[in-house]
């Protein structure tokens, strides 16, 4: 197999030079060299030699996604539908800009950054880290960094976020049910809320909004109404049935903070007998494929998981190549998505199909 010493000789250019366009560094070559060093790889055949990259001074190409989502009912987080639709994203983005993705799954923070450590990595991608675990990950590891989903304050500086409006999606979706004729919505989701915590995490915006959009509609919030859910399935089950048994706990709506968890919800209360939304109105958040998949088709919040996933690879390549210092807090757009699961309380069910309201 012909070497990187052998096409340089055959270009009339040096082994670096071969190499840094192999590797994706061209911004220093000329666009002649460039044909003329492309033109040999491509008629070489050549395949790089993945051990001799890492060993070599040309950068391992390896971009390191961390998923540290802790989920009890589930032995594979990838199973999870925006896991695993970020995560597609994501490779294809990197790979499509010459670099390979290592993927990791593990709650443990100390046991990702000893991966993180061990590898010759060239940026890190983080999700389901907080702001604390973050930090951690920064004074360790002196590589460019793009977390997605975390939820930073004001005065916190060098960082670079991927995230969402999910306060004004949490708004958004309890404005319309209000709009519906329902006043009394249970908000439920697995991660605990408390006024300390309001800003840590995604749930707790998307919570935030729901109160808030009662609160100008002249609609006393109910702390009763707030349910947090167990992150064991067969737990989660046996709530949600003592909920519907017991009048959904004096609920007309049901909003729930993620997609999988409203479908859940769904059939839970179909297999006890339960009709949505004849009985009781159900949205979500996320738009996942399941959601348009499932019957009666979901009421939810749109956000683009892929679109989610492509910023913060590109974010991370601008880093690698310019500053990886700088500081980003990106918040991209939701949407809401009407279906068929929320019924207006003159007694009529909804029938607006994929309508979409920004």
């Amino acid at each position: 197999m012909i070497t990187i010493k052998e096409m340089a000789e055959i270009a009339g250019v040096s082994p670096t030079t071969v190499a840094n366009v192999l590797h994706g560094r061209t911004k220093k070559v000329s666009k002649d060299t460039l044909e003329r060093v492309q033109d040999i790889i491509e008629k070489s055949n050549y395949v790089s030699n993945m051990g001799a990259r890492l060993l070599g001074n040309y950068g391992s190409r390896i971009i390191a996604v961390i998923l540290a989502y802790s989920r009890s009912d589930r032995s594979n987080v990838i199973q999870d539908p925006f896991a695993g639709s970020i995560i597609g994203a994501m490779e294809q983005e990197i790979s499509k800009r010459g670099y390979f993705m290592m993927l990791y799954t593990n709650p443990n923070i100390e046991e990702c950054l000893h991966m993180a450590l061990a590898w010759n990595i060239e940026g890190l991608i983080l999700l389901g880290v907080d702001r604390k675990d973050y930090y951690t990950f920064r004074s360790r590891l002196d590589i460019p960094i793009v977390t997605i989903d975390t939820y930073f304050r004001e005065k916190d500086t060098e960082f670079v976020n991927i995230g969402l409006q999910d306060y004004e999606g949490g708004y958004m979706m309890t404005e319309y049910l209000i709009r519906q004729g329902h006043k009394k919505i249970s908000f439920l989701s697995m991660d605990p809320v408390g006024e300390e915590m309001a800003d840590e995490f995604i749930d707790d915006a998307r919570f935030l909004g729901y109160r808030d959009a009662l609160e100008k509609n002249h609609i006393r919030y109910d702390a009763k109404r707030r349910i947090v859910l167990d992150g064991n399935v067969y737990v989660r089950e046996k709530q949600l049935t003592e909920l519907a048994n017991n009048n959904f706990g004096d609920s007309t709506a049901m909003f729930f903070a993620a997609d999988y968890l409203a479908i859940e919800g769904m059939n839970v209360f179909y297999d006890l007998g339960y009709q949505v939304p004849e009985d009781i109105s159900i949205v979500g958040f996320d738009n996942i494929q399941a959601s348009l998949q499932c019957r009666p088709k979901l009421t939810t919040v749109q956000q683009d998981i892929a679109e989610k996933g492509k910023c913060g690879v590109e974010q991370l390549m601008e880093m690698i190549k310019k500053d990886k210092n700088k500081c980003v807090n990106k918040r991209l757009p939701v949407q809401l998505v009407i279906r068929d699961t929320v019924k207006q309380m003159d007694g009529t069910e909804h029938k607006q199909k994929h309508e979409t309201s920004k």
